[in-house]
This record gives C-alpha cells, structure tokens and sequence, in this order.
C-alpha cells in the first residue's frame, strides 16, 4: 500500500489550502493509499535550532515533529500544502520543512521519494515560482523527485474552486508513481 504524508502549513482551517488537502487526500485515498494530514497550526512544531543534534538522524527537540516524523519515514509520497505568504510558503510550512535537516544529514533515513505541492494565492497573478523554487531545493536536497504541484490563483475572490487544478495533479502523480 502507498503512503502519502500531508503536511498544511495553513492557519486558516476552513481556508483554501486546507480544502486542497482535503481533495488531495480524497483522491489519493480512493485508490488505496493510505493518507495521513498533519495541520501545522494546531500543532506545537518549534523552530529548528541549527544545534545540529539531528546529525545522528533524529531531532532533539522534543514536540509533536516526532508524529510527521514518524508519518514520513513510512511514506511513499510527502505533500506540502501552503498559501503563498509575500511568495513565499507559509512560517507554518516552512517551520516544518526546515525541521526535516536530519534528512540532509543522512540521506539514507527512510523517507518519501515523492514529492507534491499544493499552492494557492490571494492575488489574481501570484509569484507562484518563489514556493516552487523552495519546494523544489528542499527536496533536492534530501532526495526526493518533485513532481510538480496544483496551483489556486484569487482565493481572495471568495468562489474558489479547489477540484480541476488539484485532480489533474493527482492524475500525473498517478501516473509517475504508477498508483
């Protein structure tokens, strides 16, 4: 069975983002996968120290990063989801992601080999590249294929539908992962 982890870098839990895991995790587990979401914002994640304690592949600081952790080290497929925030992914997201170094320090702990984002801004155009960039780097780094992700412009509007962008996501995921 294929394992998704979701990780929501957003505050708004009835908000766009949200919804857009929410149909992600829908999708993914309709075909067997068995999916589990982590909502950052009702969590407590600290920041990453830079105390480098994580070089021997676990991180010292104790708080509920231990649950994404152990979510991800059985997970086929890692899902970032984030409102952009100045372009950029969410402090919830990115709090999370920078929390993953031990990753880097040892590319053999087991970890997903995918990788998706699911983005959405307020604006009618948003700098989308920023996120993607940064998503892009982060699983370079610690050895993850990007797949790609859905992107939601105008979620400032209020009518926002979350379905064709993040399915057609999932329909070339299908087929790069082979679900």
């Amino acid at each position: 069975m294929v394992s998704v982890t979701i990780i929501c870098g957003s505050a708004d839990v009835d908000g766009v983002t949200i919804r857009m895991c929410n149909h992600a995790g829908r999708i993914l587990s309709d075909r067997g996968c068995d999916v589990r979401t982590f909502i950052v914002s009702r969590m407590d994640i600290g920041h990453c120290r830079d105390c480098r304690g994580c070089s021997d592949g676990r991180c010292v600081i104790e708080d509920d990063m231990s649950q994404i952790y152990d979510s991800i080290s059985s997970s086929d497929l890692l899902v970032l989801a984030t409102p952009l925030h100045f372009s950029a992914p969410s402090s919830l997201l990115k709090t999370a992601m920078d929390r993953l170094q031990p990753y880097w320090y040892d590319a053999a702990l087991p970890h997903p080999r995918f990788c998706i984002g699911l983005l959405c801004g307020g604006s009618k155009e948003p700098f989308f590249e920023v996120t993607e960039r940064i998503l892009r780097s982060m699983c370079l780094t610690i050895g993850m294929r990007y797949l790609g992700s859905a992107k939601i412009p105008d979620t400032d509007s209020g009518d926002v539908d979350v379905g064709s962008a993040v399915s057609d996501l999932m329909a070339s995921v299908r087929e790069d992962m082979g679900l």
